[in-house]
């Protein structure tokens, strides 16, 4: 049962809710099955038994105010309704109801007070208001049909269990595959989320034990006065400068912790995308008047979205760095922004807006197309963090844009990368 049990642990959990389901089912038809066959009889015995008795106490309560034509008058749609056989005797023996030789000779074990197993008889004095002396009714229940029924109904059930475990099944698959869908997208995406969440935590330990290696060896070599280690000056300032990398790092993996944390409150308001562009790119003169790089703006005026301002600058912001830190010198920086209408929009504002920035004289090797947003990657693994960054940069960049809904895409050109991103409103 253990072993069982762990195995239905490990099943993908439509396949785990399907069967739970189709099992509950399954035990409920058995119970139904089962109360069916062996309460049935039994309890429809005893629900005609008790019919016939308070419809005989209602007759005898209510006859002493009628005539005996009356009486015969109720016991003739009394025996038509509930299928009963009876006898209306005198105090002599006089049959005054049902006289009929099939039903005196039918009846006549029953005057001698004989009951079989398969029948159900009441005989009671009964008044009425013409007759001083009291009458004798003997009614007779017949039981045989009832069982009979009951039969019918016992080998109907296994046709009935199968139309219901296959109504059931279907039910279930329909529960587990549709009804079910919204339940297993969040519970994947939770556990996706989760394994995200271990894999940067994995990589954090990696990349902050190198700088803190350094420094610890560096530290304890001039405390020793270890070989080259005796120029303090030097390697105190070297140990500076990997703090200051340190610094930097462990910054930068709590502006990416506290973006995952809020990613869902985002501060949605109207931007204009257009003058945020042009803001950010003077703000970036002078690297690229270092670099001596050429700035072509293709931008459309007056084009809105709406996002949260400060992260979306921030992920703009980004690729524009990378976009002047991985060109050579000389080289274009080409940002277009555009919209396009809606298909089939009758109203003129319904657009969405087309962010491209292109860097020229740089491609990326297509491998590495694929991993460019990963935590840490870095394109060049010689590169150190001085040179090359710590490689949250355009992982940032991606979770800032999916949770606004944004497409995104990194493509190589001839001899350019180009940054796409779809703003959706």
């Amino acid at each position: 049962m253990k072993r069982l049990f762990n195995r239905l642990e490990n099943i993908n959990i439509k396949y785990k809710l399907f069967l739970i389901t189709t099992g509950l089912l399954v035990v409920l038809a058995m119970i139904i099955y089962m109360i069916l066959y062996f309460l049935l009889p039994t309890y429809y015995h005893k629900y005609k038994i008790d019919l016939l008795d308070k419809s005989v106490s209602e007759v005898c309560e209510n006859s002493p105010r009628h005539n005996t034509n009356y009486l015969q008058e109720r016991l003739y749609y009394m025996s038509k309704n509930q299928n009963l056989s009876i006898v209306l005797k005198n105090r002599n023996g006089k049959i005054l109801y049902g006289k009929n030789e099939i039903v005196i000779s039918r009846y006549s074990k029953y005057i001698l007070g004989k009951t079989p197993d398969d029948e159900y008889h009441v005989t009671v004095p009964i008044y009425t208001n013409d007759s001083i002396a009291p009458y004798t009714l003997d009614i007779v229940m017949p039981l045989q049909p009832i069982d009979e029924a009951n039969q019918v109904i016992r080998k109907l059930m296994p046709f009935i269990l199968i139309v219901a475990l296959l109504i059931g099944a279907i039910g279930a698959y329909i529960y587990s595959k549709v009804i079910t869908k919204p339940l297993i997208q969040i519970i994947e995406s939770e556990r996706e989320a989760e394994n995200r969440r271990k894999d940067f935590v994995a990589t954090i330990s990696h990349e902050l034990k190198t700088p803190i290696t350094i420094i610890s060896g560096q530290l304890e070599g001039m405390m020793y006065n270890i070989g080259k280690y005796k120029d303090r000056d030097t390697y105190l300032k070297k140990s500076y400068e990997s703090t200051q990398e340190l610094r930097d790092l462990v910054n930068e993996m709590i502006e990416v912790s506290k973006h995952e944390i809020l990613e869902s409150d985002l501060a949605l308001t109207k931007v204009n995308l257009s003058s945020l562009l042009e803001k950010l790119i003077k703000k970036h003169q002078f690297l690229i008047e270092e670099k001596n790089m050429n700035v072509i703006l293709k931008i459309e005026n007056d084009v809105y979205i709406k996002c949260d301002e400060s992260r979306i600058e921030k992920a703009i912001n980004n690729i524009i760095i990378n976009g002047i830190k991985y060109s050579p010198k000389d080289e274009n920086l080409i940002v277009r922004l555009y919209k396009k209408n809606y298909k089939n929009s009758r109203k003129n504002n319904q657009y969405r807006a087309y962010l491209e920035i292109e860097n020229t004289g740089v491609t990326i090797d297509k491998k590495y197309l694929s991993q460019i947003f990963n935590p840490f990657f870095r394109i060049e693994k010689s590169r150190s963090r001085k040179t090359g960054g710590s490689g949250l940069g355009l992982y940032l960049v991606s979770q800032i844009l999916k949770s606004h809904g944004y497409y995104h895409s990194l493509k190589n050109k001839e001899n350019s990368v180009v940054f796409t991103i779809e703003f959706k409103n």
